[in-house]
């Protein structure tokens, strides 16, 4: 069995004894109706984990999280209003019950996607669609947008900052709004929305006075500048090699190249779905997104052409100066080829001659010269030379 496949083994068999022991515990604690049964069947008891994904019916969730995430799941809660502001963490799922039908806004952060049983208590708690619920535990590698009546979800991509990292796939975040509260769901423990979070504590802006679509678009707004802040840094570092290479007339560091094409590439896949979300939801009626909110979302949209086309222009740039090191490398093999040419057709008449003195029969009329050897290698020096100056002349050499 493969490492993977016994982490999701282990991690199964974690969630099958959790499920077991805390579905009627947590009907009782939370005080759900009959309709919110937190029931077995909602999660996968699929013994295999290599096709834990497989065969599964629409909405049941997968019996172990498919994210990397490690550590507990915690839980940072966010209440405002025009006049009024809270921020707690906790760990305890069950908290989360004096946050339903609060009045103001409530936003809800959950961080580590660990285990599908958390999820699905979440949703049990705030009337959260199955099918949406089976949407945060699956591993999109595109963005995507959804309406589920009331609720609307997004699913987008928190990517990592910094061009150290070669793999910048950063996280899977969905986010789901409802009329008075917002839920995001965060894959791991890194913090994202920090900006948010700090203009709602300070009461800047729109944020406090508008409804919870505008929230709704300031977090895909921040995933959205993330993606614009990378795409400039990518675009700044291929403009600085492209810059020495063309400045100082010497080959590109063919490593820095590659390197920068597999950020490229896999930012490109990020982008262009973030693109097309965004652009669907510049227009889209639903009553969390009022027209109010059109210009908003028509400048993120313009943000998310100018982030996707930095990555298709460096895609391109890159893509040119592999080919211009390609060229550079066929130009010095020729240069070798041509020198081992010239060299060659200056021998081998050289050689003959060579060849031809060396059979030293009876019958040769220089054999027994006296200034015979002398004569040969001065003739032989002169082919040469003349050889040499006939190439230089028509600019072989």
């Amino acid at each position: 069995m493969s490492r993977r496949s016994e982490r999701r083994h282990r991690a199964l068999q974690q969630s099958q004894k959790y499920m077991r022991d805390r579905a009627k515990a947590n009907q009782e604690r939370l005080g759900l109706k009959q309709d919110k049964v937190l029931q077995s069947e909602c999660i996968s008891s699929n013994t295999d984990p290599d096709k834990n994904e497989i065969g599964r019916t629409p909405g049941q969730l997968p019996a172990s999280s498919p994210f990397e995430s490690s550590g507990p799941t915690t839980f940072r809660v966010i209440c405002y209003d025009e006049n009024s502001f809270s921020k707690v963490e906790f760990s305890e799922v069950d908290k989360l019950t004096q946050y339903v039908d609060r009045p103001g806004i409530t936003w809800i952060q959950m961080m580590g996607l660990t285990d599908p049983e958390i999820v699905h208590i979440v949703g049990a708690i705030f009337n959260i669609p199955m099918l949406a619920q089976e949407d945060v535990l699956s591993v999109w590698s595109r963005s995507k947008f959804d309406e589920y009546g009331d609720m609307i979800l997004a699913i987008l991509r928190a990517v990592r900052l910094g061009l150290e990292d070669p793999h910048p796939r950063g996280q899977q975040i969905s986010i789901i709004a409802a009329n008075n509260f917002v839920i995001s769901f965060h894959e791991n423990q890194e913090s994202v929305f920090e900006a948010v979070e700090k203009r709602i504590a300070e009461n800047s802006g729109r944020i406090r006075k508008w409804g919870p679509g505008f929230l709704f678009y300031s977090l895909i707004d921040t995933l959205v500048d993330r993606m614009l802040y990378l795409t400039e840094d990518i675009e700044d570092a291929i403009g600085d090699l492209e810059d020495k290479t063309l400045s100082e007339n010497v080959d590109c560091d063919i490593e820095e190249v590659y390197h920068l094409k597999r950020i490229v590439v896999r930012l490109s896949r990020m982008a262009t779905p973030l693109r097309d979300t965004v652009r669907v939801l510049e227009h889209y009626e639903h009553p969390l997104l009022p027209p109010s909110l059109d210009i908003y979302f028509s400048d993120l949209n313009d943000h998310s052409l100018r982030a996707s086309d930095r990555v298709e222009h460096a895609r391109m740039i890159l893509q040119d100066l592999q080919e211009y090191h390609h060229t550079l490398q066929e130009h010095k093999t020729n240069d070798i080829v041509r020198v081992l040419t010239v060299m060659s057709s200056i021998f081998i008449p050289l050689t003959f001659i060579a060849g031809v003195y060396g059979m030293n029969f009876d019958s040769m009329p220089e054999i027994k010269w006296r200034y015979g050897y002398f004569v040969c290698i001065g003739l032989m020096a002169a082919f040469a030379l003349g050889m040499v100056m006939y190439f230089r002349r028509k600019k072989w050499l």
